[in-house]
């Protein structure tokens, strides 16, 4: 019986050469810390920053997972491996806060593709996330503080029939 080798068999070979750069064993996951933000708020923000990336396209698994799929634009596309990843909301404990203004873990999980390019899209999903609203939204998302002026206003309905001359 003969023992394998790289140089007796070219698929060890490959595995041995190959295995140096990918190492599919370990699980890659980047994690982001959100404080005082409601569930329905982070999962929104999670929505927007998928739509706002083009060729970036997700599914909603449950409650607080997505899943997602970044295919590349840029160059070749035969030689490009799509990014599938996952994101976890999930909500961790706390003494002092309640689930609705809480610490919630936001958690990224690579399923498979180039770790690189899973980092580069994370990276500008993260930075959404955290980043506060621009202050005109804030105004939009907020209710007038003056209601008086809204319900006493009725608009002016002109009831009388207009003739037309021919």
């Amino acid at each position: 019986m003969s023992s394998l080798t790289p140089e007796s068999s070219p698929e060890l070979a490959k595995k041995s050469w190959f295995g140096n750069f990918i190492n599919l064993e370990k699980e890659e996951q980047i994690f982001v810390v959100i404080k005082d933000k409601p569930l329905s708020s982070i999962k929104a923000d999670i929505v927007q920053a998928f739509l706002s990336i083009p060729s970036l396209s997700h599914s909603v698994i449950s409650q607080t997972s997505f899943r997602a799929e970044y295919k590349s634009t840029a160059g070749p596309t035969v030689f490009q491996k799509p990014v599938k990843f996952q994101v976890d909301i999930t909500y961790t404990e706390s003494s002092t806060a309640t689930k609705e203004n809480g610490i919630y873990s936001v958690t990224f999980t690579l399923l498979s593709g180039p770790s690189r390019r899973f980092k580069r899209v994370v990276e500008t999903i993260q930075t959404q996330l955290l980043t506060p609203p621009p202050p005109h939204l804030l105004r939009a998302c907020t209710p007038p503080h003056n209601h008086s002026i809204a319900r006493h206003y009725t608009p002016q309905i002109q009831t009388t029939p207009q003739h037309h001359s021919v």
